[in-house]
């Protein structure tokens, strides 16, 4: 008699978004380069991914609930964390994320909204783009 297989006892950050979520997530676009890149990041366990690679990924609305969790840890720490454009890009991206997603999460929510926040007092000192301001204003409004 066949034993059933054993249920997977890892961490969800040593897992794949392959593996959390499945083959589904197609990409909106038809960039050679994005598509590749997002069928190479959602076979690397979600604990290597690095500032960039949250950032692309939730550009593209995929595994918000494994990755926004991720880019919070980051942003709470700096919330101008840069992948490869400009300080602020990665908080940029997680403030695009539908109000949907902050609806079912509201503990995401509130997390994001104090990054926001903190972006805010801070955003003098950054060296980042101008225009991030008033978008940061108008998320923490949808946030709060």
């Amino acid at each position: 008699m066949k034993q059933p297989p054993s249920p997977d006892l890892r961490p969800t950050r040593d897992k794949t978004l392959l593996e959390l979520e499945g083959a589904g997530g197609a990409v909106s676009t038809f960039d050679r380069h994005l598509v590749e890149a997002v069928r190479r990041l959602r076979r690397l366990p979600i604990r290597d991914y690095r500032i960039e690679d949250l950032r692309l990924m939730i550009g593209q609305g995929l595994g918000l609930p494994y990755l926004v969790p991720l880019a919070l840890d980051v942003l709470e720490s700096d919330p101008f964390a840069k992948g490869d454009y400009y300080p602020g890009d990665l908080l940029r991206m997680v403030t695009s994320v539908p109000q949907e997603f902050w609806s079912d999460h509201p503990s995401f929510r509130r997390r994001a909204a104090h990054v926001v926040r903190r972006a805010l007092q801070g955003f003098d000192q950054a060296e980042t783009l101008p225009e991030l301001r008033s978008e940061l204003w108008a998320a923490g409004a949808q946030l709060d």
